[in-house]
């Protein structure tokens, strides 16, 4: 090829990538074909105005990428590998016809699920503590330590089911102060891979899994993901109705119950102990797994929290799923789940694939601050914190209630929000309550069947005793408006 014209782009890149991308598009163009040499770099130097050296690098770069191919003594040409279909056949780009366009679509629904946005003077935002009191020098301290001791462990590949020192703490603790000993415990990004995994481990397309008629929405898109068809059971103020279980058994194929019995999410309401026997009976009966959410356990203010269903498993069905973003920080993804030893193999070999293992330093870093009684005197400074809180709120919706008489609620045991029963629709309450500046939950946004509600969801923990007695009386001026 004794000619050919280039037109360096007219951007802030280095010359010679730019010269590479004029080169590159006259191959794309068909204006120098496959096995065809270039001018030589003398050549190109003077046709262009760059130095030879420059033209060389550029050149280079091509061979590199796999557009040219170079031998010593002679011309760098255009690769012969590339296939005939690849160039447009025109004689010049402006009149080629362009490719066509690809539309690709996911094989099934994915849910874009909401999530607050924007900036709010109050935010009563549901399961988020106050970040602002993290012991975050003592968390760094035992960073520090576990990158000294053992960063070379930690850093690298270990078992999918989590790392050791991390694995045996939590043993502990969960068998010592939860009663709960599972067969196998695999630590998870979260509480939402650990009810992804459940999903996948226990549904095929085309079962059922029972789920809470008013619930955690993530949670259903988790088993959804497996191909389950979820069915809502109907609740009252003691929790999930077991009758309705019962009768759902008897007329589907039902494989997983997901169950948030000591904080039912969103109600709050604790499941009673008479309700908790007979879904453990009909699920143990039927052959159906128990998925339970225990999310916040730790904030439980009016005595000793209910233990969980996992505590007693004769059965062997109860799968236990549980989170530290509540008492570390959202963005710490540290959480767990806690299956009979017969799942225990399959759920390892499952959370290979999906994610391989969860970071090894802040397990290090847990396993000491849950070693040192750090991590529990965190607790026990907050759950002090939170109760004072809920107390706070609910000292404020007594002064609301005279301006606004229909309000209603119950004081929950614990947990990090409060259900209040209001005289308006919820989602346009929560509407007129944002453009006031202040974030609250709907109740119709927890509903399987989508409907009006006239229930707000109050997060107290992350708002101190004075900013949530400020923050309510503008939540109530804005809902009445």
């Amino acid at each position: 090829m004794r000619e050919l014209t280039l037109e360096l782009p007219l951007d802030p890149r280095p010359i010679y990538l730019r010269l590479a991308d004029a080169v590159r598009q006259a191959i794309r163009g068909g204006r120098a074909r496959p096995g065809e040499p270039l001018p030589s770099t003398r050549a190109l130097a003077a046709t262009t105005g760059v130095h030879r050296h420059t033209v060389m690098t550029a050149l280079d770069e091509l061979v590199a990428e796999g557009w040219l191919v170079a031998r010593p003594g002679a011309a760098y040409r255009v690769t012969p590998q590339l296939p005939d279909d690849f160039f447009r056949t025109s004689r010049t780009v402006e009149t080629s016809k362009p490719p066509p366009v690809v539309t690709l679509k996911p094989a099934r629904p994915v849910p874009l699920l909401p999530s607050p946005v924007g900036e709010f003077r109050w935010a009563f935002r549901s399961g988020l503590g106050d970040l602002r009191l993290f012991p975050y020098d003592e968390l760094r301290g035992h960073l520090s330590d576990a990158l000294r001791r053992d960063a070379k462990t930690m850093t690298g590949f270990f078992d999918p089911a989590g790392y050791g020192p991390f694995v045996e703490g939590l043993a502990t603790y969960l068998r010592r102060v939860r009663a709960v000993t599972p067969g196998r415990l695999v630590v998870t990004h979260g509480s939402q891979e650990a009810l992804y995994l459940a999903g996948q481990l226990l549904c095929a397309p085309g079962d059922t899994a029972a789920v809470e008629r008013a619930g955690y929405p993530p949670a259903w898109e988790a088993l959804r993901a497996s191909g389950a068809r979820l069915a809502p059971l109907a609740m009252d103020e003691e929790g999930v109705d077991p009758d309705a279980f019962e009768r759902l058994c008897r007329r589907a194929r039902v494989k997983v119950i997901y169950l948030t019995p000591l904080h039912q999410y969103p109600t709050t309401v604790t499941l009673s102990a008479p309700r908790r026997l007979a879904l453990y009976a009909t699920a143990a009966r039927h052959g159906v797994a128990i998925l339970e959410d225990d999310y916040d356990h730790e904030f439980h203010y009016r005595s000793q929290p209910v233990a969980p269903l996992a505590a007693s498993d004769p059965a062997g069905i109860v799968l236990y799923a549980s989170t530290f973003s509540k008492v570390l920080f959202p963005s710490a993804r540290l959480g767990y789940l806690g299956v009979p030893a017969s799942l225990g193999d399959p759920l390892r070999a499952l959370k290979r694939i999906v994610s391989r293992q969860n970071d090894g330093l802040l397990q290090g870093a847990m396993a000491r601050w849950m070693r040192e009684g750090g991590f529990e005197r965190h607790l026990r400074r907050m759950r002090r914190e939170y109760a004072r809180r809920l107390d706070a709120l609910d000292a404020a919706l007594s002064l609301a209630r005279e301006t606004v008489p229909e309000l209603a609620w119950r004081v929950p045991d614990g947990g990090m929000a409060l259900w209040l029963s209001t005289p308006w629709d919820s989602r346009e309450a929560a509407g007129r309550a944002a453009a006031a500046g202040v974030f609250v939950h709907a109740g119709a946004d927890y509903l399987f069947t989508p409907g009006a509600d006239t229930h707000l969801r109050l997060g107290f923990a992350s708002m101190t005793p004075a900013e949530i007695a400020a923050g309510l009386p503008a939540l109530i001026r804005a809902c009445a408006t």
